[in-house]
């Protein structure tokens, strides 16, 4: 490869990751203003961040969750383990009040549309 192409490559990945960022910070912005859950799932506010990004979105995996939550972080936020330990702790406390937060390999997290709409009728939405 020639060194002009060597450059455009890594300028071209440069951008794409500056876009997911965004992407991401804009989707937080959005997400956090939708919908207040149930005190007594007593979610954190990280639970309650992943699970309304989950509302929005047919599938995530961790390394969009991450991104979703830490893109407005210099360091670049925990380690990505640190999602799947968030999903775990959420799964306990939600798993009473019939809400399941499903892994499908090769695609990521996901909560099926009977879980959606129950979340849904069990939340707080905006008037």
């Amino acid at each position: 490869m020639s060194l002009a192409l060597d450059y455009e490559i890594v300028h071209l990945r440069e951008q794409l990751e500056q876009k997911e960022a965004r992407i991401a910070e804009l989707e937080r912005l959005i997400a956090d203003q939708q919908v207040a859950f149930p005190p007594e799932w007593d979610l954190t506010r990280i639970q309650t961040r992943i699970l309304r990004f989950l509302l929005k979105r047919n599938f995530a995996n961790r390394e969009q969750i991450h991104a979703f939550l830490y893109a407005d972080r210099d360091d670049g936020g925990p380690e990505l383990e640190n999602v799947r330990v968030h999903i775990c702790l959420l799964r306990k406390k939600l798993k009473p009040h019939g809400v399941n937060i499903s892994w499908l390999v090769g695609m990521g997290y996901r909560l099926d549309d009977d879980t959606k709409e129950k979340i849904r009728t069990s939340s707080l939405l905006p008037g």
